[in-house]
């Protein structure tokens, strides 16, 4: 059986992203693909090879775009404002991009993720370092206190929990400055 003409591999890709941001990453399934498209599910195997290597791509893309965002966000920027606007980025994404962000956080076994997992841990651990609030030591244990911080938030703003007048973006500014606070004081202490 030939390709359908038009479809392609990240056709389907963005397909599933749709689903998931708009019924989260467990309704990602080839029947819900196949009827999205408009195609019969045998046509989506043309492409892909199975609803894991579907998976597999969202995920490589999710984090590929995160990692992107996050870049893009501190071209030219340092200290604080370079730290308040990675940490925005990477929230920004997450909320507007919900399935690909579930599907970044997939534990799936592909080079690909490893090397952009790599590549954003420099990113954060790079900054860090540079602007003064860790260093080599500390740096990966800084990188995952604000990854965790970050996702918190994220998983919060999801879930609607933040009910209170008090804008949010306030509130995740206030919150990494006080964290680059401590990291600042906690650096100086280890030197």
């Amino acid at each position: 059986m030939s390709p359908r003409i038009g479809l392609s591999q990240k056709m389907i890709v963005d397909a599933a992203a749709e689903i998931a941001d708009q019924e989260g990453l467990n309704s990602v399934t080839l029947a819900a693909l196949s009827k999205k498209m408009n195609v019969r599910p045998p046509s989506l195997y043309n492409h892909i090879n199975g609803l894991q290597a579907i998976r597999t791509e969202l995920a490589v893309s999710g984090l590929t775009k995160l990692l992107d965002h996050m870049a893009d966000s501190v071209t030219e920027q340092k200290g604080d404002s370079a730290m308040l606007s990675l940490a925005h980025a990477y929230v920004d994404f997450a909320v507007e991009n919900p399935g690909y962000y579930e599907a970044a956080l997939l534990k799936v076994q592909d080079k690909r993720m490893e090397i952009v997992s790599d590549h954003i841990v420099q990113l954060v651990s790079k900054l860090l370092i540079e602007n003064g609030y860790a260093n080599e030591k500390t740096a990966i244990h800084a990188t995952r206190g604000l990854r965790s911080l970050l996702h918190g938030f994220t998983a919060l703003i999801a879930k609607e929990a933040f009910e209170l007048e008090e804008d949010i973006s306030e509130s995740l500014s206030f919150s990494i400055r006080t964290f680059l606070s401590g990291l600042l004081m906690n650096n100086k202490n280890v030197m």
